[in-house]
């Protein structure tokens, strides 16, 4: 009672500024070092605002322009008023609210902490979100009897199957678990879509990985839209359990799926018609599209990044990169060295420890994030409890903007590496160089902007802490001879095999060959943070009309799907230009 008493005060004095339109006021709300984030309310952007200066100027001019009203408590399960933890360092006031505009549904989530010197609740940290448009709202589910019972549904099932096929409004490119989740998102929003997978079956970009893959974060953060697991399923997904679970998805989903299907160079986009004509290749046959929009979900990550190493072809041993590596088996008893240091290098070096490599050497060029596998499913189990639904447990975490969760990352660096001291030395004195991440704000920091140079550790630290696994740190390859590995401090390292764990190109830069470069060049870098930490054209305008990239992992294609169905839907209405 004490919480909603604090949240229903604070939160009626605030709206009332609110609807005045007097952003001094509203401001006066915040705490000095509080944040604003806002998805398509104030603007159609996402934007995070910190510190009063910023956040009065964002709201000068926007305040009053979505015409705000009737903001309420929201008291649902798990986003109702509490008292206690608000953030990792904060303690206060936490709860939810729903508001209308004049075109939407919004919500909202507040973090309120006490101010120092009056004791006056104030809020650390405010969200705004789009829910639906009104008239155009996400449908939840259907009564599953047709025509008065006189349909089957196989006879439904085609017949919007064959709707969708003739009159596309998007072509989705690849069917992994972000294609099929943006795909569920835009049939419940009524945006016909086609994915194009170019696998014979949907999950075999899973499949395809080594056989020992297994998802590092638990079941709750890696759930797919609409479909949670069952309540039998591992803790952690095997990558070949995935796979299965991702073609039954697009099945139960009633998702537009061509698989063995690519789209051919060079879509041609028509400012006049605001459409695409695309040819695709089909099972072998050329069939012609033209969808308002497509969508890139083939992954944050494109093409394998291969360096180019003098003396390849003198090598008389085996070398390919990563994406090629289908496990360990075959290179028992040889020596392998693996190029890189991030979690693929990690887990391939485990795996051929276990397989009986005669020798595994770790090739570190720079240095490494490396965090225990138990600390962080703290964290995650924390922000993804069992029991809370996955779309209350993203919207929670998306209202707190990634530049406020580094910082407070960040005050937490030394604490980190306090946990992690046993661990860490161990790793220093076999070779590896450790970092804790951009500004020191842990592995979370370098997801968001790298997607690289750090591991979630399962087991490979204490290989290495035991010498199972040797560290080759601050070198490149200089070259190759016929069976020896020349490094460029003047070393050499006997070798039979080289796995080159070097990483994955851009996917804006692996979409030239497809788009052209007239096309690519109009778009901005996909994914990483921009200045106010929000992803960089993924989810969002990518700069070139009618093309978007869905990058990122399952949260953010859970979350950010619905932004994206948003703003498509307000371009085929005609609420905003394409």
């Amino acid at each position: 009672m004490e919480a909603k008493q604090i949240a229903s005060h604070w939160l009626n004095n605030f709206a009332e500024h609110v609807y005045a339109g007097n952003v001094d006021d509203v401001v006066s709300y915040f705490q000095p070092d509080g944040w604003l984030r806002d998805i398509l309310i104030f603007t159609w952007d996402n934007r995070s605002l910190e510190g009063h200066d910023k956040i009065r100027a964002y709201l000068r001019d926007t305040l009053t322009t979505p015409n705000i009203r009737d903001i309420k408590l929201d008291e649902r399960p798990h986003v109702g008023p509490y008292l206690g933890p608000v953030t990792a360092a904060h303690h206060g006031v936490g709860f939810g609210f729903t508001f209308q505009t004049d075109i939407a549904h919004g919500r909202g989530y507040i973090r309120l902490t006490q101010a120092q010197d009056s004791g006056e609740w104030r809020a650390i940290s405010v969200s705004t979100e789009m829910m639906d448009l009104k008239g155009h709202e996400e449908e939840r589910y259907e009564l599953g009897v047709y025509g008065g019972h006189t349909l089957a549904w196989e006879s439904v099932k085609n017949s919007r199957r064959d709707y969708v096929e003739e009159h596309p409004h998007v072509l989705i490119i690849g069917g992994g678990q972000a294609g099929l989740i943006v795909a569920a998102r835009f049939k419940q929003m009524n945006l016909p879509a086609i994915v194009l997978e170019r696998t014979a079956r949907v999950g075999d970009v899973w499949r395809n990985r080594y056989p020992t893959l297994t998802l590092h974060t638990p079941r709750n953060q890696h759930q797919m839209l609409y479909q949670p697991f069952p309540s039998t399923w591992p803790r952690f997904t095997p990558k070949d359990k995935l796979a299965d679970w991702l073609e039954q998805y697009a099945v139960t989903q009633d998702l537009v799926v061509w698989n063995n299907s690519q789209p051919l160079p060079q879509p041609k986009y028509d400012p006049l018609t605001k459409t695409w004509h695309v040819k695709v290749a089909r099972d072998g046959k050329i069939v012609e599209l033209n969808p308002t929009h497509i969508v890139v979900a083939t992954g944050t990550l494109g093409a394998p990044r291969i360096p180019t190493i003098e003396g390849r072809d003198d090598f008389k041993g085996t070398i390919f990169h990563n994406a090629d590596f289908h496990g360990a088996k075959p290179f028992e008893g040889r020596k392998v060295v693996v190029v890189g240091a991030g979690n693929t290098s990690a887990d391939i070096c485990q795996d051929l420890v276990f397989h009986g490599a005669a020798s595994v050497t770790m090739v570190q060029r720079s240095s490494s994030c490396v965090v225990s596998a138990a600390s962080a499913h703290v964290g995650l189990d924390m922000r993804f409890p069992e029991g809370v639904p996955a779309e209350v447990a993203d919207f929670k975490n998306e209202s707190l903007p990634f530049g406020m969760v580094k910082k407070l990352l960040s005050q937490d660096e030394q604490k980190v590496w306090e946990d992690h001291k046993d661990m860490h030395e161990g790793l220093r004195k076999a070779g590896l160089k450790l970092n804790m991440g951009v500004d020191g704000a842990g592995l979370p920091s370098l997801v968001h902007q790298r997607l690289g140079g750090k591991w979630l550790d399962v087991g490979c630290s204490q290989l290495i802490i035991d010498g199972k696994v040797k560290v080759k740190q601050g070198v490149e390859i200089a070259r190759l001879s016929s069976d020896l590995v020349h490094f460029t401090d003047g070393s050499t390292l006997e070798a039979d095999v080289v796995i080159l764990a070097t990483g994955y190109e851009n996917i804006r830069e692996t979409m030239r060959e497809l788009f052209g470069d007239e096309v690519i060049d109009k778009t901005g870098p996909v994914y990483g943070l921009d200045e106010e930490g929000e992803f960089r054209s993924s989810f969002r305008r990518s700069g070139h009309p009618g093309l978007w990239f869905a990058a990122g992992d399952f949260v953010y294609s859970r979350f950010y799907s619905k932004r994206l169905a948003l703003e498509l839907k307000a371009i085929q209405l005609g609420l905003i230009q394409a």
